[in-house]
């Protein structure tokens, strides 16, 4: 198991504190979220799956600072909120 030493992400606003565990979490659930988001809606251009995926990241940590960090909650919550824009990527012809 993970050290309980926490790492503080954020702005200064701001910080959240999470533990090694936590971030473990976060990244595991960033991994399988990101998987099935391009599943169901590929990304040819390389450049907007990078800003997509940072996208998807970034939300996953607001939603992670909000309250507990669990892989089923958090990535069920992270697909339910993510913006259409960037779950739809628009098709360029």
């Amino acid at each position: 198991m993970g050290s309980s030493k926490r790492h503080r992400i954020g702005s200064r606003k701001r910080q959240v504190k999470f533990t090694s565990d936590e971030l473990e979490t976060i990244d595991r659930v960033c991994d399988a979220a990101w998987s099935q988001i391009l599943e169901q809606h590929p990304q040819p251009d390389r450049e907007k799956a990078r800003e997509r995926q940072e996208a998807l990241r970034k939300r996953l940590f607001v939603l992670a600072g909000r309250g507990v960090v669990e892989f089923s909650v958090l990535r069920d919550r992270v697909l339910a909120t993510m913006p259409e824009t960037l779950m739809y990527p628009t098709r360029r012809d």
